[in-house]
C-alpha cells in the first residue's frame, strides 16, 4: 500500500477529541470512531476468507485498543475474552485468540497500515492522558507488561518466552475447551463443572487415580474439595443421553441391527458430541496459523486400556448347571464365563489380556497431531458364546469419518493393516470420497508372486497393479450391497491400486526367505506409477503420530474400578482431550515464537517444528494453575 494512499490521521484525531468530550472511556471512543476502511487495504485473499474470518473493521479497532494501552497480544486477547462489552463495542462476533491477533497483524496488515494504526493510537492515548482518562487503559509507565516485540528485542531466550506465555494459554484453553462438556447438573450445585474438570485433570496425573485413597491424597491439600462420589455422579450424568430414562441393567448385549440400541452406543454418542465441540474450539484456534494446513492427512489406529479381571469363573465358583464354552477345539478344553462381565471388554491376541479398546482418527503430517474422533471397539469374544457379536471395522471407520469430516477437511486416510478389509475401502472411497493408504495383510499367492518380481529383478524398485476391481460380498458387514446404488449394478464399489515396494518396518512388511522385506499397500488413488508408489508409501510413516500419541494418552488415562461405561469411555476421551490441549498450547507457543524470534520458524519444505513445551511441563503448569487458588497457605515458620 503506497504511503500516500493512507487516510489523514488528523481526521481520526479530531474525531477522537470530540468523542472524548462525551465519553470518558477509551474503548467506547475507539468503538464509535468512523474508520475509513474503504481507504485501507485488507490483505486477506478471497481464498483465505471463511465464516470464521474476523471483520476487518473490528480488527482495526482491536489493534487501536492494543496500541493505545501498550498491551501484548495475549493481554488484549484476555481482556476481550473476559469482558464481553469489548466484543460489542468493537463489532466482534466472538473473542479473537492471541494466534488470531498475531495472524491478522502478519497477514492482513501491511507495514504501512501498522504504522498508521500506531500513529493514530499514539494520538488517542495523548488525548486521553491530557483529559486524565486512564480508567480503562493503563499507560506504559504504570507497569504494563512489555509487548511481544519488546520481549524479542531484549534477546530473551526462547525457553523463557515459552515459560512466560504457557500459563496464559493453558488457562485460556481450559476455560474455552472444558465448557464443551456439560454435566447437566443444577446451577446451584455446590461444585461447578470447572471443579469437576480440574479434579479429572488431577486424576490423569496420579497413579491409581480412580481410587478413593487417591482422592483423599490430593484433596487434603484443597479447600472444599470435590468428594469422590460427587465426581462420579457428575461424570455419569454427563454420559447419560438427554431425554432418555433407563437403568444400565435394562439392556442385554443385543445384536447391532436389533432393538433397542445398546447402552454403550447411546453413551458414546452422547460423549462424542461434547468431545467434538471441544475439538472445534481447538481447531479454530490453530487454523489461523501458517503451521496448519487443510485438507489434512488422517491416521486411524486402535489402542486398548487394560482390564485386569478375567472373564472366566474359577474352579471353586463353577455351578453344575453352568454353560461351558469350548476354548480349545483341539483338546476340547472348556471354561465357564462369569455372569455380567462387561460387554465392552475385548480379548486380545495375547493370552490372558483383556482391554477396553478404542479407535481414533488423528490429524497427522506437518500439522499438530490432534485426535479429532474417537470410536469404541466392540468385538465378539469367545466367552460370550453364540450370544456375542461384533461391530465391523467398516462401521468403526465410517463413524470416525462422520465425526472428523464435520470438523476438518481430509484428503488422505492411512490406517493399520487391521483395517485391510473391502468394507473399509468401500466406506472411505464411496461414502466419504477420500484417498486411502492401507498395508495389505499376508494375502493371496497372486500378490506374493508380484512382490517376488520386485525382489528378484534389480531393475524394478516397485510394481504397481492398477484398476484391480474391489468386490464386495452380499454379506460384507455394514455394507448392504442391494441397497447401495454405487455397488448394486456390478457388485463392487471401486478399483484399487496395489503397490509392491521394498520395506524394512516390521509392523507392515512381509518376509522373504532371506529375511529381507517387502510391503504391499492398497490405495484408491488414480494414476500411481512405480516412482509415485515409493513416495506415497513413504508418507505412511506419518501414521506413526497415532502410535506415538498412544504412548502419551495411555499414561494419562487414570485407573478406575468402575465398569460403568459412562465412566470408562469418558475417562479415555478426557485423556485424549488433555493430550490435544497440550498439542494446541505447544502449537500456539510455536506460532508466537515464530512471530517474535527471527531465527525460529519452519521453512516451506520442512516438517513440523520440534515441541517447545514438553508434556511434563504442560502437566506441571496445569497442576499449579488448578491449585493456585485452592491450596491452603503454608504455615508461617519464620
Amino acid at each position: 500500500m503506497p504511503a500516500d494512499s493512507l487516510p489523514d490521521p488528523n481526521k481520526l484525531e479530531a474525531q477522537a477529541a470530540t468523542l472524548f468530550e462525551i465519553h470518558d472511556n477509551v474503548s467506547k471512543v475507539i468503538g464509535k470512531l468512523d474508520l475509513p476502511t474503504e481507504e485501507l487495504s485488507d490483505e486477506y485473499r478471497s481464498s483465505d476468507k471463511s465464516s470464521r474470518t474476523f471483520d476487518f473493521d473490528a480488527m482495526l479497532r482491536v489493534f487501536l485498543y492494543k496500541n493505545v494501552g501498550n498491551f501484548s497480544q495475549q493481554k488484549v486477547a484476555d481482556r476481550i475474552r473476559r469482558w464481553g462489552y469489548l466484543q460489542v463495542r468493537f463489532g466482534l462476533e466472538r473473542a479473537p485468540t492471541q494466534p488470531a491477533i498475531s495472524h491478522t497483524k502478519k497477514r492482513r496488515f501491511t507495514r504501512q497500515l501498522r504504522a498508521f494504526i500506531s500513529d493514530v493510537a499514539d494520538r488517542i492515548r495523548q488525548i486521553a492522558e491530557e483529559q486524565d482518562i486512564r480508567n480503562s487503559v493503563a499507560s506504559p509507565e504504570r507497569g504494563q507488561d512489555p509487548g511481544p516485540d519488546e520481549v524479542a528485542a531484549s534477546n530473551t531466550p526462547i525457553y523463557k518466552y515459552v515459560d512466560k506465555h504457557a500459563p496464559e494459554l493453558i488457562t485460556d484453553f481450559q476455560s474455552e475447551v472444558m465448557t464443551a462438556f456439560d454435566t447437566g447438573r443444577a446451577n446451584n450445585a455446590k461444585h461447578t463443572d470447572k471443579a469437576i474438570w480440574e479434579q479429572q485433570t488431577m486424576m490423569s496425573l496420579m497413579d491409581r487415580a480412580g481410587t478413593r485413597a487417591s482422592y483423599r491424597t490430593f484433596n487434603k491439600f484443597q479447600n472444599d474439595a470435590v468428594h469422590h462420589d460427587t465426581h462420579v455422579r457428575a461424570i455419569k450424568k454427563l454420559g447419560t443421553p438427554d431425554g432418555y430414562q433407563f437403568t444400565f441393567d435394562d439392556f442385554a448385549a443385543s445384536n447391532w441391527q436389533g432393538e433397542p440400541v445398546p447402552e454403550w452406543r447411546r453413551i458414546a454418542d452422547t460423549i462424542q458430541t461434547q468431545f467434538s465441540g471441544a475439538i472445534e474450539h481447538m481447531l479454530n484456534s490453530v487454523r489461523v496459523s501458517d503451521m496448519f494446513t487443510e485438507p489434512a492427512v488422517a491416521a486411524i489406529d486402535v489402542t486398548g486400556i487394560p482390564f485386569h479381571v478375567t472373564p472366566w469363573k474359577g474352579d471353586n465358583d463353577i455351578e453344575p448347571d453352568d454353560e461351558r464354552i469350548v476354548v480349545d477345539k483341539k483338546t476340547g478344553r472348556t471354561k465357564v464365563p462369569k455372569d455380567g462381565y462387561p460387554p465392552m471388554v475385548n480379548g486380545t491376541k495375547e493370552h490372558g489380556v483383556y482391554e477396553y479398546q478404542y479407535a481414533t482418527l488423528t490429524i497427522a503430517g506437518p500439522n499438530a497431531p490432534l485426535i479429532v474422533a474417537i470410536e469404541p471397539i466392540r468385538h465378539h469374544s469367545n466367552w460370550e458364546g453364540e450370544d456375542g457379536w461384533s461391530v465391523s471395522w467398516a462401521e468403526v471407520v465410517d463413524r470416525l469419518m462422520e465425526q472428523a469430516t464435520k470438523l476438518v477437511d481430509i484428503h488422505l486416510v492411512m490406517a493399520d493393516k487391521a483395517f485391510d478389509q473391502h468394507g473399509v475401502f468401500h466406506v472411505l472411497d464411496q461414502r466419504h470420497d477420500v484417498n486411502y493408504l492401507i498395508p495389505k495383510k499376508a494375502d493371496s499367492k497372486y500378490l506374493r508372486e508380484q512382490a517376488e518380481e520386485v525382489y528378484e529383478n534389480d531393475t524394478i524398485t516397485a510394481r504397481v497393479e492398477q484398476e484391480a476391481p474391489l468386490h464386495l460380498r452380499d454379506d460384507t458387514p455394514y455394507i448392504d450391497v442391494e441397497d447401495d446404488a454405487d455397488v448394486a449394478e456390478d457388485n463392487y464399489s471401486h478399483d484399487v491400486t496395489f503397490m509392491h515396494v521394498p520395506a524394512d518396518r516390521d509392523d507392515w512388511i512381509l518376509r522373504h526367505a532371506d529375511n529381507t522385506g517387502y510391503a504391499i499397500f492398497a490405495t484408491n488413488r488414480d494414476g500411481v506409477t512405480p516412482v509415485d508408489a515409493e513416495g506415497l508409501v513413504n508418507r505412511y510413516s506419518e501414521r506413526w503420530d497415532a502410535e506415538v500419541e498412544y504412548k502419551m494418552v495411555k499414561p494419562l488415562t487414570p485407573s478406575i474400578a468402575s465398569t460403568d461405561y459412562r465412566m470408562r469411555f469418558f475417562t479415555f476421551v478426557f485423556s485424549c482431550l488433555l493430550h490435544n490441549m497440550w498439542r494446541v498450547v505447544d502449537h500456539s507457543l510455536k506460532t508466537l515464537a515464530s512471530e517474535q524470534f527471527d531465527d525460529y520458524g519452519r521453512g516451506p519444505h520442512e516438517d513440523r517444528l520440534e515441541t517447545v513445551l514438553p508434556l511434563a511441563d504442560f502437566l506441571a503448569s496445569s497442576v499449579i494453575l488448578i491449585f493456585r487458588d485452592t491450596w491452603d497457605p503454608p504455615d508461617d515458620l519464620a
